[in-house]
């Protein structure tokens, strides 16, 4: 399994490339405005980092739905499935490979924005300001009510959710290259069904929050999911990811 998940992550190796140049690009800049004293500089820096570390977790995420359906095009990608691997240990390593790979990247961006942001404080203002930014910041917790384990919550119910859409477009790829194989339509059809599929599990979610009962627990705390969410949205990635199994045992296994 390790070495299938480092076979997937060099595949997406020139990205990250990239985005790394990108992100050099940005801190070169910002150190620039640092030096030179220019708050505009060191603004649009860290506006730029700020985006682009949201933005480069989406991208990686369609990133890895990209590259399976380059493996299910091209020949050479294809020998992938005939190695004396299961296709649930090879489809496992290219799930696990584009969640560290998000994972990597937002963290890396996400730290050069919160040092940069910090330098930018204490630069203009003053170690003083600075820790009268952070003591500010805390406060904000403690009378709006905020706990760290809220944030704790909302990042797992977003990782959750953007786990289940990587899924999702696994399993529309999947299933278009095994209907369609080699033809150009396959591409098309995957986005139509990535489409139905979400719609089918939001259609879901909508009439289960209609029992008697289940209503009024949703909304519950800082990310508006209750337990009930929570228990539907993994147990329907769990789905997923095993009719994606299921179907590349059956059609690409060898």
């Amino acid at each position: 399994m390790s070495k299938l998940i480092k076979y997937e992550i060099r595949k997406q190796r020139a990205s990250r490339m990239v985005i790394f140049v990108a992100l050099a690009a940005a801190l070169i800049m910002f150190w620039g405005g640092l030096l030179f004293e220019n708050d505009m500089m060191m603004a649009i820096s860290i506006m730029a980092m700020t985006f682009g570390a949201f933005l480069v977790l989406f991208y990686t995420g369609i990133e890895s739905i990209l590259v399976l359906n380059r493996d299910l095009r091209t020949k050479q990608s294809y020998m992938l499935w005939m190695l004396p691997k299961s296709s649930w240990e090879i489809l496992g390593a290219k799930f696990i490979s584009a969640i560290l790979q998000m994972l990597i990247v937002f963290g890396v961006c996400g730290l050069a924005v919160g040092v940069s942001t910090a330098l930018a404080v204490w630069k203009v203002a003053g170690f003083e300001k600075l820790a009268m930014a952070v003591k500010e910041f805390s406060w904000l917790f403690v009378e709006g009510g905020l706990k760290w384990t809220d944030l704790v919550l909302l990042a797992l119910v977003l990782f959750l959710c953007w786990s289940l859409v990587i899924m999702v477009g696994f399993l529309a790829v999947i299933i278009s290259r095994t209907l369609l194989v080699k033809s150009r339509f396959a591409g098309f059809l995957a986005v139509v069904l990535f489409f139905i599929i979400n719609i089918v599990i939001e259609q879901l979610y909508a009439a289960i929050n209609r029992f008697p009962g289940l209503d009024s627990l949703s909304g519950i705390g800082v990310t508006g999911w209750s337990i009930v969410d929570t228990i539907y949205y993994i147990i329907v990635a769990a789905v997923v990811f095993g009719l994606s199994g299921l179907l590349a045992e059956k059609k690409l296994s060898v």
